[in-house]
């Protein structure tokens, strides 16, 4: 295999790594040397939104299911994954709805404004992955193996342990939420241990090889604002990097009832708090 040929292959994997694992595979690749910057005006940190929808390429009528914001920190070599409930109360254009709606109302577009106005944030960079892209993309990978807590086999009927998924069986695991004490929470801790985890299983060395199959069964199914280049040199700067940098957070708030209809209220001082802890360069 000559020289040309194997940067055009690992120019192809750089690229696949970042779609097949909810936008944060590509961060933990070992391809290259590293750049300086990420086109972005804070030099030092990047911020985007990843959002799961359950569409088949609709831009609008769907709601999103899955929201996290995934901040990588270049000099602190650290990544915050920062989920948003789903039933957030919010204003959307002026009337307060789930914030999962926006989506629903204007697309992409809609949720970026929602969810910087909402956290007061300078965002613009997004990630967006139909469920069905989720599923093809483990299913090409052959499944996946997926260490089930106690806590999360007994919300869920099965055997706590080590269980092989489909890619179908995968997308039931991060989507269940009926058995949890505390509901959506409780399924917001699944999916980022399941990103976690599958962080660790993508990049395992015999999977690599089975990565081009995966990008061309989930490429014309992403959706994202970000580029090339970008995506690139955030694998550069956090190639190699340890799960113990990987943080997880969540906003906080309560359950409330407005009109027969549950809600999420997240409290101000949530928002503050990670405004302040996790978002204070993007802050306005």
């Amino acid at each position: 295999m000559n020289t040309s040929f194997k940067r055009i292959l690992k120019m192809i994997l750089l690229f696949l790594m970042f779609v097949v694992l909810f936008s944060s595979v590509i961060l933990l690749t070992n391809f290259f040397k590293p750049k300086n910057n990420i086109d972005q005006d804070n030099k030092n940190e990047f911020l985007f939104l990843m959002a799961g929808v359950d569409d088949n390429g609709e831009e609008f009528g769907t709601r999103t299911d899955t929201m996290m914001l995934v901040k990588a920190n270049l000099n602190e070599k650290k990544i915050d994954l920062i989920s948003i409930p789903r039933d957030s109360l919010v204003n959307i254009n002026g009337y307060m709805d789930k914030i999962n709606a926006a989506h629903s109302y204007g697309g992409i577009d809609l949720t970026i404004e929602t969810v910087r106005d909402f956290l007061g944030i300078d965002l613009t960079n997004y990630v967006v992955i139909p469920f069905d892209a989720v599923v093809d993309g483990i299913d090409a990978l052959g499944g996946i193996d997926i260490d089930v807590s106690e806590d999360i086999a007994s919300a869920m009927d099965i055997t706590p342990g080590t269980h092989r998924f489909t890619g179908s069986e995968a997308l039931d695991y991060v989507r269940f939420r009926k058995g949890y004490a505390n509901a959506d929470l409780g399924r917001i801790a699944t999916q980022q241990d399941f990103v976690m985890q599958f962080i660790h299983e993508a990049t395992r060395a015999k999977n690599i090889p089975k990565l081009p199959i995966v990008y061309m069964s989930m490429s014309d199914k992403i959706k994202t604002n970000m580029s090339f280049s970008q995506m690139s040199k955030l694998a550069f700067a956090f190639r190699g990097i340890d799960k113990d940098n990987i943080n997880q957070v969540r906003l906080e708030g309560e359950v409330v009832d407005i009109d027969g209809i549950s809600y999420y209220d997240i409290y101000d001082y949530s928002i503050e708090d990670v405004r302040n802890n996790f978002l204070s360069n993007f802050s306005y």
